[in-house]
C-alpha cells in the first residue's frame, strides 16, 4: 500500500498522520488518511480505493468531475495540465459551496460562486510562490464552462450555466518579443556550435521547440522532410487522434540546414555531440537534441548577453514577426505558425501598423520597386540553390 508519513527537509516526520498517494484511471489521488498507525492507514486507503470504483452521480461535484475526466478530459492534448486545473476547480468550488451550506452539486454553482472562485484563486500562490496570472484563471473557468456544456449536451442534464463572461479576467496584451539579428548572432557566440542549426531553424520555420526537437511533442524526422516538393511536415498536438499536420515550404536557408543535419542520426534531424561518456552516451557520438537541453543552453546564452528574459518560445515569435514585417500578409504568418484561426495570429498585427509609414515612404519615393526587383533576384537565386540540393541528394 502507498501510505506514508510526510518528512521535512531534514528527514524528520512532520506529523504522526499517514498519507495516501496513488493513481486511479489516470488521475492522482492523495491526502491524509487521518490515521496514526500504518495498519489503520492502509485500511483507510483501501476504503478510498473502493469508493472510487462505485459509479458516481454526475450531478455531484466529485461525480461530474470524475466522469468528465474519464470520458473527455483525459484525452486532451495536455492531460496533466487539464488534471491540475480540474483539481483547482474541484477543491475550491467544494469549499465555496460548503461555506454557503449548499450540497456539492454542479447545479448549485452560480455566477456569484465563480466570482468568489476567481477571488480565491488570485491569492493562491503556486509551488514557486507566484500568484496565478489572469490567463491561468481564465483557462480554468473555460474548462469548467466546457464541463457544464458537456453535462447538458451529453449527460442530458438540465443545469443552468452560470454567466462565465461576467467573471472572466481581463488579460494583458500577448508578450511578443523579437530576437534581433544581432542578438541571434550574439547568442550563438555563447552557445555550443552543434546547437546553432537548431536555433536558426526555429527562427526560420517557426515551429514550437517540442515539434522540432525531442520532448513531449513529436520529434522532427528525416521522413518529414520532402526535398522533392520542398516541404517539411510538423506533427503537432491536437484534439484530433494522432495530432494535426502542419506543412510549410522549405526555403533555401532552411534546405541548407536540413541537408547538413539529416543523416547524423537514424531518427532525429537535430542532434548534438556528446562531450562525455555518461548514462549510455559515448563521447564524440551524436544523439537527438532534447528540448530541455536546448532550453538550458539557450537560457545560459541569453543571460550571457544581458537579456535573461528571452525565452525559447520567443524564437517562434521572431519567425512570425519577421515574416509579417516582410510580407505584410497575416495569412502567411498564420500558415507558418499553423494557427487554425486568424484571430490567434492577430496579436502580431500591430507590426503592420508600425511599418505602415515606412512602407508609404518607400512607395512614394519609388524605392519599393527597387526592393521588389531585389526580392525577385533573391527568389531566383534560392530556386537555383534548391535544384543544386536536389541533384546533390540524388
Amino acid at each position: 500500500m502507498s501510505v506514508y508519513r510526510q518528512k521535512d527537509t531534514k528527514g524528520k516526520f512532520k506529523s504522526t498522520e499517514f498519507y495516501y498517494d496513488f493513481q486511479w484511471q489516470g488521475r492522482r489521488h492523495y491526502g491524509s488518511t487521518g490515521k496514526t498507525t500504518k495498519r489503520e492507514a492502509a485500511l483507510e486507503e483501501t476504503r478510498i480505493r473502493e469508493q472510487l470504483k462505485i459509479p458516481k452521480d454526475t450531478t455531484s461535484i466529485d461525480g461530474a468531475f470524475d466522469t468528465f475526466w474519464e470520458e473527455k478530459a483525459q484525452h486532451y492534448s495536455e492531460p496533466d495540465a487539464v488534471s491540475w486545473r480540474l483539481e483547482q476547480l474541484q477543491d475550491n468550488l467544494s469549499e465555496i459551496l460548503e461555506q454557503d451550506r449548499l450540497d456539492y452539486n454542479l447545479s448549485e454553482v452560480k455566477t456569484r460562486h465563480l466570482a468568489r472562485y476567481v477571488s480565491a484563486r488570485r491569492s493562491q500562490p503556486n509551488k514557486r510562490g507566484h500568484l496565478p496570472q489572469p490567463g491561468t484563471i481564465n483557462r480554468e473557468l473555460s474548462l469548467l464552462r466546457t464541463l457544464f456544456n458537456y453535462a447538458n449536451d451529453v449527460w442530458e442534464r438540465e443545469i443552468t450555466v452560470p454567466n462565465f463572461k461576467a467573471v472572466m479576467l481581463e488579460e494583458p496584451d500577448a508578450r511578443i518579443v523579437e530576437v534581433t539579428v544581432d542578438d541571434q548572432e550574439e547568442i550563438k557566440k555563447h552557445m555550443r556550435d552543434d546547437f546553432h542549426d537548431a536555433l536558426d531553424f526555429l527562427i526560420l520555420a517557426g515551429p514550437r521547440a517540442s515539434n522540432a526537437l525531442v520532448g513531449k511533442g513529436i520529434v522532427l524526422t528525416a521522413e518529414a522532410v520532402d526535398f522533392d516538393n520542398m516541404q517539411v511536415t510538423f506533427q503537432v498536438k491536437s484534439k484530433k487522434p494522432g495530432g494535426r499536420r502542419i506543412v510549410i515550404p522549405i526555403t533555401g536557408p532552411m534546405a541548407t540546414i536540413l541537408a547538413n543535419n539529416i543523416g547524423n542520426h537514424e531518427d532525429s534531424v537535430f542532434t548534438y555531440v556528446a562531450r562525455r561518456t555518461l548514462d549510455g552516451r559515448h563521447r564524440g557520438e551524436r544523439y537527438p537534441l532534447q528540448v530541455h537541453t536546448f532550453r538550458r543552453e539557450f537560457k545560459a546564452a541569453v543571460k550571457a548577453i544581458g537579456k535573461p528574459k528571452l525565452r525559447v518560445h520567443d524564437l517562434r515569435h521572431t519567425a512570425a514577426t519577421r515574416t509579417l514585417r516582410v510580407t505584410g500578409n497575416i495569412t502567411v504568418a498564420q500558415k507558418l505558425l499553423g494557427h487554425t484561426r486568424t484571430t490567434t495570429t492577430e496579436k502580431y498585427a500591430h507590426l503592420m501598423t508600425d511599418d505602415f509609414a515606412t512602407q508609404m515612404e518607400l512607395v512614394h519615393s519609388g524605392k519599393l520597386d527597387e526592393d521588389e526587383k531585389s526580392q525577385n533576384s533573391t527568389r531566383k537565386s534560392q530556386s537555383r540553390s534548391h535544384k543544386v540540393l536536389k541533384k546533390r541528394r540524388k
